[in-house]
């Protein structure tokens, strides 16, 4: 673990603390720097340390069923990214995605583009990818920077989060995007109103996770970008419903999604997303970024 409490997007060492305790984690902290605000776990494990849990510990912790019940499990969320990209996807493009998963979403956009290229590190995940979708996947993003190979989207889900140095990172990424090239990232908001408003005792336990080193908002994912030599467009969307948030009220553990679907219709549920939205409060954010000139 690292010792020393700088701040890895501004170095200040001026920090709240935020909570004690975490999923997983008992003993680690979570802080938010007093000068850029960019909340943080800490201490900060070292990249070693990382891939350690994740090739031994990752998987005991989080019960990860197989892959092929992940694929089905996250295939209506890779359809829905699908279609918040569709505006700028053309049949002649290249697309990457860093952190591929179960593949459920280079699985669903594959069709849209010309050539799809998956980066995961889970071998299982990899296997299937290539077996089941015959799609190319590779284990690090410095597998794809040794090919000379350039991107029209780099796309990465709730990734950047689990990263120790997000900045040089997306710098690094920088390099396979071609200039006019789009980086979509989405992540967890810490404005996520269950956590900012709502402040239930057993979500922030949750919330709160060993594997998520940041937890950034609009400002600091701006600001990190930024750094990277990014400028983007960032925008709340919701991705879990009004049901959810009441098992949470109600009970303090997950499981809520759609779970009072009979009383609550679409409409407000969309409601509900919508106004949460628009009070900044949503509990994603979706970035659309480009390279400075």
């Amino acid at each position: 673990m690292n010792s020393k409490s700088d701040c890895i997007l501004c170095g200040s060492t001026e920090n709240t603390l935020i909570q004690t305790g975490m999923r997983h984690a008992p003993q680690l902290e979570v802080h938010r720097c007093a000068h850029c605000g960019l909340v943080y776990s800490w201490p900060r494990p070292t990249e070693e340390e990382l891939g350690q849990y994740y090739s031994e510990l990752y998987h005991q912790d989080y019960g990860d069923p197989s892959v092929e019940e992940r694929y089905r499990t996250d295939l209506d969320e890779a359809h829905s990214r699908v279609r918040r990209l569709l505006p700028f996807l053309h049949s002649d493009m290249r697309l990457m995605e860093v952190g591929s998963g179960s593949g459920a979403f280079i699985d669903a956009v594959h069709s849209h583009v010309g050539e799809v290229v998956g980066v995961e590190p889970d071998a299982a995940s990899r296997v299937y990818i290539a077996d089941q979708m015959k799609l190319t996947v590779v284990e690090r993003v410095t597998d794809i920077l040794h090919d000379d190979k350039t991107f029209d989207v780099v796309v990465l889900f709730h990734v950047l989060e689990h990263i120790p140095d997000p900045v040089r990172f997306l710098q690094s990424l920088s390099h396979l995007l071609r200039p006019d090239g789009r980086l979509v990232l989405e992540v967890p908001s810490v404005d996520d109103v269950l956590v900012a408003v709502y402040k239930i005792p057993a979500y922030l336990r949750f919330y709160y996770q060993k594997t998520h080193l940041y937890y950034f908002s609009g400002d600091t994912l701006t600001a990190v970008l930024s750094q990277a030599g990014f400028e983007a467009s960032i925008e709340g969307i919701q991705r879990y419903d009004l049901s959810n948030h009441i098992y949470w009220m109600l009970k303090g553990q997950p499981g809520g999604q759609n779970y009072y679907k009979d009383l609550l219709p679409p409409s407000v549920n969309a409601a509900y997303a919508d106004a949460l939205i628009r009070a900044d409060r949503s509990d994603t954010l979706w970035a659309v970024a480009k390279k400075m000139r």
